[in-house]
């Protein structure tokens, strides 16, 4: 196996050039992406106008059909329609979002789940709580 010669030592001054002109061609390279994805995208998205003329479709009309779903979503979620949940052995206490109240915490700890954890929340909420109607 050849042996590797030891290249010079470098003093700090060097590494630092070095450094710098990484980072600007990262950062060239970054600039590069993104000229390149916006052209893209324009690229795609005049492909998908032609398209929707040629079937015969108004671009307005294909949006709005696009935008319905999605609306829909959100207008729900402003109107405070979140999954509300309910403790079976008292109805009066219930949960729906944000911080866990104090007898949610005390269930959850009591039955060996971590309140803390996302998913032994949502485990805890489908096993334990009702969905309230």
């Amino acid at each position: 196996m050849p042996k590797r010669q030891a290249s010079a030592p470098q003093s700090v001054e060097e590494i630092q050039a070095q450094l710098a002109q990484l980072e600007a061609n990262e950062n060239a390279l970054r600039e590069a992406l993104r000229a390149q994805q916006a052209a893209e995208l324009a690229a795609f998205i005049d492909e998908l106008r032609e398209q929707i003329q040629a079937r015969g479709y108004s671009l307005d009309d294909v949006v709005a059909q696009l935008s319905k779903g999605r609306r829909g979503r959100s207008a729900r979620r402003a109107s405070g329609d979140a999954t509300r949940y309910v403790d079976p052995e008292n109805p009066a206490q219930s949960y729906s979002r944000g911080p866990l109240p104090t007898w949610l915490r005390e269930k959850m700890e009591a039955a060996g789940y971590d309140p803390a954890d996302k998913a032994q929340r949502d485990e805890f909420k489908a096993t334990y709580l009702q969905l309230a109607a």
